[in-house]
């Protein structure tokens, strides 16, 4: 009885594992559904943009939309958000801790791993010392045809 359970737990992660896969059609899918507030469909939606598309800049409405909306996951990887230079948020490391601290009270216990496993002052330091040189880095990659970087760029200057 017991293996019966565990088979069928097993298959049923695994279902939702293949559900969850890219595929441009899915892409499109969850865009609508986050249009309609499924805040599930923005987080799904602002990953894909993130890591398959490789556009984080536009992740970022999505996320914040689910964050907004109380979707913890949703807070947590914004917070990612405002650590990665190509999202053109300027690395904000004291914005991400912030919401890594709202996802992490929410309950969302990967945030609590990302408040943990940061160097909150070295990211201070970094930022204070690094602005321009990261800037220039963005420039560099956006000269070499990186659409990330130009869009991060742009999106900075506003």
């Amino acid at each position: 009885m017991k293996k019966k359970l565990f088979l069928c737990a097993l298959a049923l992660c695994a279902t939702h594992v293949l559900a969850e896969s890219f595929s441009m059609e899915a892409y499109k899918k969850r865009a609508q559904q986050c249009q309609r507030n499924d805040l599930d469909a923005c987080v799904q939606f602002g990953i894909w943009t993130r890591d398959d598309m490789e556009r984080p800049a536009e992740a970022v409405a999505p996320m914040k939309k689910a964050c907004d909306g109380g979707h913890m996951k949703g807070c947590n990887v914004l917070g990612g958000l405002y650590l990665n230079e190509y999202s053109g948020l300027g690395m904000d490391d004291s914005r991400a801790k912030a919401l890594y601290e709202r996802a992490c009270r929410g309950g969302y216990q990967n945030a609590c791993i990302n408040l943990q496993n940061n160097d909150w002052e070295a990211l201070a330091e970094q930022r204070k010392n690094n602005g321009e040189a990261r800037r220039q880095r963005l420039r560099e990659a956006c000269m070499l045809e990186n659409a990330a970087a130009c869009q991060a760029l742009r999106l900075e200057k506003q």
